[in-house]
């Protein structure tokens, strides 16, 4: 990288790869070309990267220039600061790793390497990309979910000594866990890892563990299981509540005195009331929302609005928006709701199209005519098939199906999906969106062949993109029981009834509310394949789980012991 003006930092298209010793394309870029990045982006895309690549906090120097405390990773970057604890002779505490328990080290280690999510449903696990966020990949293992805390991090790799490139120096790790394995298949590597734990290349010149340890199919499925061997996956959360104890020197929020100052030299250099003042206060309120501070963030955003509002400048939309989004996080919703109308009614048509769709959410009476706004707005903005087009398009469906009008709804839904299909690099969880809602209308139009086959291409693109057990593929699984269903074809219905039970159950527990749904939907089908004890067990079963979690008098609950009232009539 180097810093290229007093907001710009370049990221060189070229790296020096030490297992060839010569340069080649830099990781993620396409091209030699050099990419170039505002420093003071709100999402801090520039600035991220010196939190992993450097130790301690990042400075402001004069000209603007990014300063790191101590480039690389050094003893700070896991045990935090560290100057009384050296000044004391050792006897003053700092954190040690060593304490923590399994998801705080996944959190610590994940700030760099990339934090696992509960779900991890916005990762397309079929992209060999996503292979070096370890963190997240061990999350999704069952041996790290079912080791009950005991699968960490630090069980395979001590941080103090050079990292072991040797899958045997391993094996010792997973013989300690599973000492009697027995293979129903033929071996095809000498060390556990090798089959269980394979290696990616993302690059000529780059390869990475897979950390999803698994079963994997030797004729060359390296980057999901094959299979799932565990019958009974046990949910794991990403964080705990115990997290906000640990000291993450990489957080984000440590940049804010970046941003802070970058405001003071601004001002400093120019006056209170110039532009590159309001662009320097609108970077750090965004920045403040983007690491939820939201209370933080409302005085220099409010500062910049005045400021664009006196200069007539046109960023005046994106601080509305802004502003909009930090009142809205404080449940100041009147007041947003004006600053987004405000905001949608500039001439900024990205701002507008993200505005209108914050009205369709917040006026939920007319918020077809909000969406249809919206769909207009970002059509200017980013061209009629363009991914956000394609997002708009089904929200409005959505919009249009809460208010019975399913003949408006499909055509849009249809437009979705083409955009989807013709895209080269589309986000594979919008087109299971898409596909799963237009085949839920299709089916409510009794068109169950269609639905059918909508639901399909769903499960089968789950499948690939999502692993083994994702929400999208739960609702796929419940939602193509539920066509199954309508067709009379109960047994396999039921079947996919079961599969959803059990991711369900893994990602959320056994005793929450996603599952009941499920266990009642099979209930039913029991009761109405004749099967009376078995469904009234199941039934009883979601009963539990409703007046446990969300109260007797929930409306879930309250639909099941109307149906065990019925069935036992």
């Amino acid at each position: 990288m180097s810093q290229t003006g007093e907001e710009t930092i370049a990221e060189h298209g070229l790296t020096f790869y030490a297992s060839t010793k010569s340069l080649a394309l830099t990781p993620g870029h396409t091209t030699s070309g050099d990419k170039v990045y505002r420093t003071f982006d709100p999402v801090g895309t520039a600035l991220r990267c010196f939190r992993c690549h450097s130790t301690g906090p990042v400075a402001l120097a004069e000209h603007f220039e990014i300063k790191p405390s101590e480039a690389g990773v050094h003893c700070e970057a896991c045990h935090g600061p560290g100057r009384a604890h050296a000044e004391s002779g050792g006897k003053a505490a700092i954190q040690n790793p060593k304490r923590l328990t399994a998801a705080q080290i996944n959190l610590l280690c994940g700030a760099c390497h990339r934090q696992a999510g509960d779900l991890d449903d916005d990762t397309d696990w079929s992209n060999a990309w996503n292979i070096r966020h370890e963190p997240s990949y061990l999350h999704r293992a069952a041996c790290f979910r079912n080791s009950n805390g005991r699968l960490s991090c630090l069980t395979c790799h001590d941080p103090h000594q050079p990292l072991k490139m040797a899958a045997e120096s391993y094996d010792a790790k997973c013989i300690a866990c599973h000492p009697k394995t027995t293979h129903t298949v033929p071996v095809v590597s000498r060390t556990c890892v090798g089959c269980h734990m394979p290696q990616v290349s993302t690059s000529p010149y780059l390869k990475f563990t897979n950390h999803w340890i698994g079963v994997y199919d030797p004729r060359g499925g390296k980057l999901i299981p094959a299979k799932r061997v565990v019958k009974d996956l046990q949910p794991a959360s990403a964080t705990e509540d115990s997290a906000s104890g640990i000291i993450i020197p990489g957080d984000p929020s440590t940049l804010v005195p970046v941003y802070e100052k970058a405001v003071r030299e601004r001002e400093r250099q120019s006056g209170t009331e110039n532009v590159k003042v309001a662009r320097a206060l609108y970077d750090l309120g965004a920045f403040l929302l983007e690491v939820h501070k939201p209370a933080e963030a409302e005085p220099p955003l409010r500062r910049a609005v005045s400021i664009d509002e006196h200069n007539a400048d046109a960023a005046i939309d994106a601080d509305r928006e802004s502003l909009a989004l930090a009142l809205e996080a404080q449940g100041r919703r009147q007041e947003a709701f004006d600053l987004f109308r405000r905001a949608a009614g500039g001439n900024n048509p990205r701002v507008a199209a993200r505005s209108y769709a914050k009205l369709a959410q917040m006026d939920e009476e007319r918020a077809d005519l909000y969406y249809g706004d919206a769909l207009r707005e970002e059509e200017k903005a980013s061209g009629a098939d363009s991914a956000r087009v394609a997002i708009l398009l089904e929200e409005y469906a959505l919009a249009l199906r809460d208010r019975k009008r399913d003949d408006q709804a499909e055509p849009l839904l249809r437009r979705a999906l083409a955009i989807q299909n013709a895209a080269p690099k589309a986000d594979p969880g919008v087109t299971i969106g898409v596909l799963n809602t237009l085949g839920n209308l299709l089916e409510g139009r009794r068109r169950l062949d269609d639905a059918e086959k909508l639901e399909r291409a769903a499960l089968t693109l789950s499948e690939e993109k999502m692993g083994p057990e994702s929400t999208q593929l739960a609702i796929t699984c419940t939602n193509l029981a539920d066509v199954l269903w309508n067709q009379k074809r109960l047994r396999e219905a039921g079947q996919l009834y079961r599969r959803a039970i059990a991711i369900d159950a893994s990602l959320y527990g056994p005793g929450r509310p996603e599952t009941a749904a499920d266990i009642a939907n099979l209930g039913m089908l029991m009761n109405d394949a004749g099967q009376r004890d078995s469904g009234e067990a199941l039934l009883r079963t979601a009963l539990a789980i409703y007046e446990n979690t969300l109260g007797a008098d929930s409306q879930q609950a309250r639909f099941v012991r109307d149906h065990l009232t019925r069935s036992a009539r």
